[in-house]
């Protein structure tokens, strides 16, 4: 009986030691930015000249993969209906603290480009030499990807920020 539960403990030990791995600070070539807590929650942002986007969710790992589910922030729009009876309405939030605000509150609205869920964050990240790599269709995205300016091409990882 002993045996068992010191082999279970070992197995839990390393497991949490593989996630602690892969929490910290991560950003790629093409605006995107991660923040990946020991919490088992993330933040995403993406941002290009004038246009932004974020995200937040929980993150789980299987082995060496980190699955990532977002969690939208909403807030409670007041409208008044042509009945002229007040109701209330869910859109996304445009920051990570849910409100509640007014139609009205739209109009005095600045432009903004993107916002929440604007750009995606990806599903499925696999952890290979303190690097995220992409997965898609269940394959390692290796191929290197063109950036704005159609010059270099950069690889599709994201890189730990040095702190």
């Amino acid at each position: 009986m002993k045996k068992v539960l010191i082999i279970c403990l070992l197995f839990h030990s390393f497991h949490v030691i593989a996630q602690d791995k892969v929490v910290g600070a991560y950003h790629d070539y093409f605006g995107s930015r991660m923040q990946i807590n020991a919490n088992h929650t993330f933040k995403y942002n993406w941002h290009f000249d004038l246009v932004q986007s974020w995200n937040k969710g929980f993150w789980t790992m299987d082995k060496d993969t980190l699955f990532f589910q977002m969690v939208p922030v909403y807030d409670t729009m007041q409208i008044i209906n042509k009945d002229n009876k007040t109701v209330d309405s869910l859109i996304l939030s445009s920051d990570d603290i849910p409100e509640r605000i007014t139609a009205s509150w739209l109009t005095g609205m600045p432009f903004i480009g993107g916002g929440q869920n604007f750009e995606p964050n990806p599903d499925k990240l696999f952890f290979k030499r303190n690097r995220l790599c992409l997965v898609k269709n269940g394959k390692l995205v290796k191929k290197k990807k063109s950036g704005i300016f159609k010059g270099k091409k950069w690889p599709p990882y994201y890189i730990r920020d040095i702190k």
